[in-house]
């Protein structure tokens, strides 16, 4: 750059360090935004287990029959309740936790109104967590363990 008494001057104009700095919070921006969020595996499975807890709940009252939200350290799944006992729900596969989550033994039975057994089943791994509880009216509701 020339100044206005003709010596050359090496450096940078206010203009160009604003449009640099402009650039790289842009680029930080994008990079946070595009990062998991802490937790965010365990989150997505709560929410799907809630999902399938709402979905074993309007089961029973479509059905008119017991239905058991059946858990276990890997996983869950939903069975029917018929004469000769428990039975995998067709219509349902069961769903496997992603390996390092670990799912609390448990079941929850919703019966042919919708009432469920009151349950908080906890979503782990090593370093967070996340909770489904499950009420007596048979309300799901995923949230932070």
């Amino acid at each position: 750059m020339t100044s206005a008494t003709g010596t050359s001057e090496a450096g940078f104009t206010l203009v160009e360090l604003t449009v640099a700095m402009l650039i790289i919070g842009v680029a930080s921006a994008a990079l946070m935004l595009s990062l998991p969020a802490p937790g965010g595996d365990v989150r997505r499975q709560a929410d799907r287990l809630a999902a399938h807890a709402a979905a074993a709940r309007d089961l029973a009252i479509s059905c008119g029959c017991a239905v058991r939200l059946a858990t276990d350290v890997a996983g869950w799944q939903i069975l029917r309740q018929a004469a000769a006992g428990w039975f995998p729900d067709p219509t349902m596969k069961p769903a496997a936790l992603p390996a390092g989550m670990a799912l609390p033994v448990a079941s929850v039975d919703f019966d042919a109104t919708g009432l469920a057994t009151p349950a908080r089943l906890l979503i782990s791994t090593d370093g967070s967590a996340a909770a489904v509880t499950i009420d007596a009216a048979g309300g799901v509701r995923a949230g932070p363990g």
